[in-house]
């Protein structure tokens, strides 16, 4: 492939801006520093990309192929989801980021059909991609050293990324288009391309994100044999890099020797806690996609509808409902889920003809440069969707804007003929509306997004008069849930409650519920306005929704045991209280178990619960709460309770 000198296009420079700012664009006021910023800058640059194409691009009718029209479907069966979506504000979230890749798809393939960029461009943009992320990480990476958090918490590499498993697999990624550049670009290009791929493989081994190596493995053990094949069948000169392949082999080696050499490492390595919890995010989801087959939950409502399914196995703060789970770690699940099996189905059609597609471009392969390139497309194919099995490159903008490059790059030599074609600049113009919704959209996510932070600070400070204002401020047409899935009218809930206007904190309570019906601290907020109002029974069945969920939870059970002991109910107590964890640090426990074991000690004869516990009581000295508390337990770890 010829590499000459051509003067760029406006829509070269375009593409260039996107991918250099890509990897360094964060706002460290937001939670998430990098998921509504990129998309709105990705809406910016598509947005101009498209206002280009409108102004200057070639008057060529637009073929609208297989690859199009399967994403189309899966867009359109997104937006039928909506009307199944108990929170259609977070589908709108979802959705724009959808629109968003379609379109810089479409502007890339109408680009690159009409021959206003080349493959180079597009490759050279990338691979700067590659350089600024990989730059950022190793500074990031020599600091870890530095301070000695290389080996005790490799998480807090994260390079611009939001996490060091979306740091991994963003350099991932990249990878593939720096491959091309070594291959394919000359002069200073060709040999900062060669000096990038050592530096990108190195980052991923250290970053030790196991899903990751796991989809290089896999795609470069694809992409190899591969190679012989096609180099028997069409470029019978071309030479495989042995010495090449094998210094990135060895060095890959040589870091797992040293990194599995470390314990810590080992053990990291070799946990399998987060497999363990994704297999219950999976199971639950497969149970979302039985109750909902043909249109799913609703895009975005997969982490609204997750708690439907239960709590139980995982961490004890997602029992507690101190933290909430927002993705299955599966992005083909999530579609499914969220999209229905119709919208899945089109999901993968994407991929399946941009398989077809490579393998027409390997039946008409006439040079190294092109074998070269298509290769290491079914390396970043491959290991995109491999990652996708543990993971969610679906949700971030970068990771979707290199997939789409990478798409784009299977049809670099042209679109093929097809009976829809798009003439004139209309499709454009559409495709711009849609740009700027997702950029209204992300704008407006940022905005709250930022307020939120602030509800978040007001309540951890326990600051009822700030939490107010702020989470009123955050609540938008597109933002009425933080990071984290929790109603922004929870916390004006919660502290109109805290400030004794319990009708208030009612209204907003039953707005919250109505967005997050299956979140545990939203039910439990609204057994506590309840509680206020002395409204017991409509508390305690919130309550229940509650500990339905999880049983486990303990503000749940507590709150349901306080109410009860009120009322003198010391058995319906006491089967709260049962199923906790006497050791637990929660403060209530010392104070309501050993009261509620002493009344039901003292009317055993009235109510004839309980014997087993009864029976281990008799005869015990039992004083204080602490002797309570330590005889509960004994009589948990004698395997006594059931």
């Amino acid at each position: 492939m010829a590499t000459t000198k051509s003067k760029q296009s406006i829509f070269s420079i375009i593409i260039l801006a996107l991918f250099i700012l890509l990897p360094l664009v964060k706002v460290s006021t937001l939670v998430d520093h990098t998921l509504t910023s990129r998309q709105f800058l990705g809406s910016i640059a598509v947005g101009a990309l498209l206002i280009a194409i409108i102004l200057k691009g070639p008057k060529n009718p637009l073929p609208l192929g297989l690859l199009s029209i399967s994403f189309v479907g899966f867009l359109v069966l997104n937006f039928i989801s909506v009307s199944n979506a108990i929170n259609p504000v977070e589908s709108w979230a979802t959705i724009t980021r959808y629109l968003l890749m379609f379109s810089f798809l479409t502007a890339l393939l109408y680009l690159l059909h009409t021959k206003s960029i080349t493959a180079i461009d597009l490759i050279r943009s990338i691979v700067l991609f590659g350089a600024a992320a990989g730059l950022i990480t190793l500074f990031n990476l020599l600091q870890a050293l530095g301070s000695g958090e290389f080996f005790t918490d490799i998480y807090t590499v994260k390079g611009n990324f939001a996490h060091k498993n979306l740091l991994s697999s963003a350099l991932m990624l990249a990878l593939p288009f720096v491959i091309m550049g070594a291959a394919v670009l000359d002069g200073a290009w060709k040999k900062s391309s060669l000096v990038l791929v050592f530096l990108l493989v190195i980052e991923i081994f250290v970053l030790r994100t196991r899903g990751v190596w796991l989809s290089v493995f896999i795609a470069t053990f694809t992409s190899t044999v591969l190679f012989f094949i096609l180099r028997k069948k069409a470029v019978a000169n071309a030479k495989f890099p042995f010495k090449l392949v094998g210094l990135g082999a060895g060095i890959a080696v040589l870091l797992l020797v040293v990194l599995f050499s470390a314990s810590g490492v080992q053990e990291s390595v070799s946990d399998t806690t987060n497999l363990d919890k994704r297999i219950i995010f999976w199971e639950n989801s497969v149970e979302m996609v039985k109750e909902h087959p043909l249109t799913g939950v609703g895009a975005g409502n997969w982490k609204i509808n997750f708690p439907k399914y239960g709590l139980g196995g995982l961490d004890y703060n997602v029992v507690q409902g101190i933290t909430h789970v927002q993705r299955p770690h599966n992005d083909y699940l999530w579609v499914m889920t969220e999209s229905g099996i119709l919208g899945f189905i089109f999901f993968i059609g994407i991929f399946v003809f941009a398989f077809w597609r490579l393998a027409a471009n390997f039946k008409t392969i006439t040079s190294k440069e092109d074998m070269a390139i298509d290769l290491a497309l079914v390396f970043g194919l491959l290991s995109y969707l491999v990652f996708s099995i543990t993971d969610f490159p679906l949700e971030r903008t970068s990771h979707n804007f290199l997939l789409m490059a990478l798409l784009a790059l299977i049809f670099r030599k042209g679109l093929p003929a097809s009976k829809i074609n798009l003439a004139g600049k209309g499709w454009a113009i559409v495709l711009l509306g849609a740009v700027v919704f997702s950029l209204t959209v992300s704008y407006y996510r940022m905005e709250g997004e930022k307020h939120s932070v602030k509800v978040l600070e007001a309540n951890a400070q326990r600051n009822a008069q700030g939490i107010i204002p702020e989470a009123e401020e955050a609540i938008n047409p597109f933002y009425n849930m933080d990071n984290f899935a929790n109603p922004l009218y929870y916390y004006s809930s919660l502290g109109k409650l805290v400030l004794q206007r319990p009708e208030d904190a009612l209204q907003d309570g039953l707005m919250a519920y109505d967005v997050a019906p299956y979140n545990i601290i939203t039910l439990t907020q609204m057994g506590n306005v309840y509680k206020t109002k002395k409204e017991f029974d409509e508390a305690i069945r919130y309550y229940n929704l509650a500990t339905d969920i999880s049983p486990n939870y303990e503000i749940g059970r507590f709150s349901k045991a306080e109410l009860y002991l009120n009322e003198n109910k010391y058995v319906e107590a006491m089967k709260e209280l049962w199923v906790l964890n006497p050791k637990t640090a929660d403060p209530r426990m010392k104070k309501q178990l050993p009261y509620t074991m002493q009344q039901l000690y003292a009317t055993r004869a009235e109510h004839g619960q309980f014997k087993g516990l009864m029976g281990y009581m008799d005869g015990k000295n039992l004083k204080t709460p602490e002797d309570y508390i330590q005889l509960f337990d004994e009589f948990v770890r004698s395997g006594s309770k059931s």
